[in-house]
């Protein structure tokens, strides 16, 4: 299944039938503000229940030191040692031993050949750079502890989420005093706009299966 055959049988169908039950949400809910307005009312002030992200992500705003003890002078000698044997041996493999280079087959299709050869190189070299860092944080341990543990302050600054979603924790409610104050109206708006969209996907949904 090429990718435009997965957009026009999955994507677009998905998109469809999503649109679909929106518009028949949207006829529902429109009708209920015209024919039972104070019903759909508090079922709206209902569905609007605020709930605070800060009680749930509390526990992860706990920091956790994981870095074993160093040794004297700061020096980790056998984790370093590790760490720059593991690093260097990775990146000879990486670059003597692994080879993506292939040559183009004909009736393959070249555009997957391309992209999958360029996947493939780039997680390569994002696995060497990757790689090679590591024989240098390995070095430092066991050279320069010193500079590593500067490194390793300046990367370790804490950022706390609630001082970013911080202006996430207001509920913003511009619509629904202008439904409250004139229920009817916005029931017709919302159910005539709501049926143009129901009308349209459903004649795209039976065009399809045609």
């Amino acid at each position: 299944m090429t990718f435009l055959t997965f957009i026009d049988r999955v994507i677009i169908p998905a998109v469809v039938l999503i649109l679909l039950a929106g518009g028949i949400g949207g006829v529902l809910l429109g009708g209920a503000l015209v024919l039972r307005t104070e019903a759909a009312l508090q079922f709206i002030r209902r569905m609007n229940t605020w709930i605070s992200t800060r009680k749930v992500f509390d526990p992860l705003e706990v920091r956790h030191n994981v870095d074993p003890a160093p040794g004297p002078g700061g020096r980790r000698p056998i984790l370093g040692s590790l760490v720059a044997v593991g690093g260097a041996v990775t990146v000879y493999l990486l670059l003597v031993r692994l080879d993506f280079t292939r040559s183009y087959v004909p009736g393959v299709n070249v555009t997957r050949w391309f992209l999958s050869g360029v996947a493939l190189e780039a997680t390569k070299w994002i696995l060497v750079a990757g790689s090679a860092f590591a024989c240098l944080v390995g070095l430092l341990m066991l050279f320069a502890p010193a500079r590593l543990a500067a490194f390793e302050t300046r990367m370790n600054s804490w950022y706390s989420s609630p001082h970013l979603a911080a202006a996430d924790e207001k509920m913003h409610l511009p619509l629904e005093p202008r439904v409250e104050a004139h229920p009817r109206a916005a029931g017709w708006t919302i159910a005539t706009a709501s049926l143009f969209v129901t009308i349209a996907m459903a004649g795209l949904l039976i065009a399809r299966l045609h």
